[in-house]
């Protein structure tokens, strides 16, 4: 008897997959959108520093395996900005910097679908790692090596220019959580319009641990996008 089960039950899942594959599809496409970064740190030793966010733009290749209407799994290659600003209140308030972070992400997520044959809402829901590019800072800061006739002053300066990363600090693996929630409508037989608002939650902090008492920074990213889905192979 309990072979006979697990006869039935292999069977079952066989018939099952082979029903998913029956009716699954690829689909790839490209979208394009806005992204807000806000870095979550503290201000240790700056007491009086605050960061806000920072805009930015995405741009990606999303592949997209679909099993059944439903449900599919997709990943993508995407460029995304996670900008942030910092400044000073006080007699430092001509103390800023806007920085400009560069990534290449890969999200992975399980994409659930509802909704009529032609107008679906979806929900993505899933994690994304990630490879810090590159990184430029523009802003005023402080001269301290220049003789002033009023040390109190310090005087700004304004620089803008790229930042070379230190292996020995920055940590440039970029992972953590990822989930959306859109529409999409189906325009043509092969031919997806879909529309995504996402949020990144940031799990790996921007420093390694490189000094004792140190803060952490993480990026948390909004993303709003609109792109197009093409359906490959037969429908």
């Amino acid at each position: 008897m309990m072979k006979k089960s697990y006869l039935k039950l292999i069977f079952a899942i066989v018939f099952t997959l082979n029903a998913f594959a029956a009716s699954a599809q690829w689909k790839i496409g490209v979208q394009a959108g806005y992204s807000l970064n806000l870095l979550s740190a503290e201000s240790s030793y700056a007491y009086d520093r605050t960061y806000s966010k920072g805009a930015g733009f995405t741009v990606g290749v999303p592949v997209q395996y679909e099993f059944v209407d439903w449900f599919a799994l997709q990943a993508e290659l995407s460029y995304t900005q996670k900008n942030y600003s910092w400044s000073r209140s006080g007699r430092l308030a001509d103390f800023h910097s806007d920085v400009t972070n560069n990534f290449m992400q890969l999200p992975l997520f399980a994409h659930f679908s509802f909704g009529g044959k032609k107008l679906r809402g979806f929900l993505n829901v899933g994690g994304y790692v990630g490879y810090w590019v590159s990184s430029r800072i523009e802003g005023n800061e402080a001269q301290y090596f220049h003789e002033l006739k009023d040390p109190s002053q310090m005087a700004p300066y304004h620089y803008n220019e790229n930042v070379e990363f230190d292996n020995r600090r920055d940590n440039r693996f970029d992972g953590g959580l990822v989930g959306g929630i859109g529409v999409q409508y189906q325009v043509a037989p092969r031919i997806r319009i879909v529309a995504e608002s996402r949020y990144h939650i940031g799990l790996t902090d921007l420093q390694k641990a490189y000094m004792l008492k140190q803060f952490h920074k993480y990026n948390n990213t909004g993303i709003i996008q609109i792109g197009i889905l093409f359906t490959l192979g037969k429908i």
